[in-house]
């Protein structure tokens, strides 16, 4: 690093967040539980009233078979629920990793597959770490 660089400090940082890693890490938030859904990632672009397109990240979650009343609150004890929208799992499994402030600039697909860009404040990345 040069010595220049070392006397800015940066404003926000940029993470890429492959589908397949969003995936991964869900289904370590899950734990033991994973065995008792199917995951899927997904996401939807909404358009607010001033026109700016809000990404929204959904976590599906699906259960594999009856579940059992111990079932479902070994599931609701990660935090993800089956009743729930899967917005509100997407919304919680991105807070569980980047905190509450962060913004999900695009989502894009491409030949190596889909992923988030995603953008949070400098001085939070530094606190998380």
């Amino acid at each position: 690093m040069s010595q220049y660089l070392r006397r800015l400090k940066p404003e926000d940082v940029h993470f890429l967040l492959d589908f397949s890693e969003f995936k991964e890490f869900v289904e370590e938030m899950l734990g033991d539980a994973k065995k008792l859904v199917t995951l899927e990632i997904d996401h939807d672009e909404i358009k607010d009233a001033y026109d700016v397109t809000i990404i929204r990240p959904m976590v599906i979650l699906r259960e594999i078979s009856t579940l059992t009343e111990e079932d479902r609150h070994k599931i609701l004890d990660t935090g993800f629920s089956i009743d729930r929208e899967p917005f509100d799992n997407g919304d919680f499994a991105m807070e569980e990793i980047f905190g509450t402030n962060y913004t999900i600039l695009s989502s894009i697909e491409d030949d190596d597959g889909a992923f988030f860009t995603i953008e949070m404040p400098y001085r939070d990345y530094v606190q998380m770490k």
